[in-house]
């Protein structure tokens, strides 16, 4: 599923969707906060909401399990590529941090 869909899924909810959407979510953080170091995945949020939710919040909570189904996981390493710095010529390649330190990366568009 593109994001483009799954924006278009989480958009197109009701109110009462929404408001159930949220509040799903926020029985899941609340959770969390009282289970310091585990985590879990959206697979278990859509397992534990049990089979009661309206279609369109299911289908909504899918969305947010197939997010979470994409990219590396927790301790894998990732696929290595590099790229031009920000004003300037020069390349960095991700491989290059491995054991040095911790490295972030955030992908986004701000146009």
């Amino acid at each position: 599923m593109q994001k483009s869909q799954r924006d278009s899924v989480l958009r197109n909810l009701s109110s009462e969707d929404r408001q159930n959407f949220r509040r799903v979510l926020n029985e899941l953080r609340t959770e969390l906060k009282t289970s310091p170091g585990q985590r879990i995945t959206a697979q278990q949020m859509l397992d534990a909401t049990g089979s009661d939710l309206a279609q369109e919040l299911r289908v909504a909570l899918e969305t947010i399990k197939v997010r979470d189904e994409t990219g590396p996981r927790v301790g894998e390493t990732p696929v290595d590529f590099n790229l031009k710095r920000m004003g300037s010529e020069e390349r960095v390649r991700l491989s290059s941090f491995a054991g040095n330190k911790p490295v972030a990366l955030a992908f986004g568009s701000y146009t």
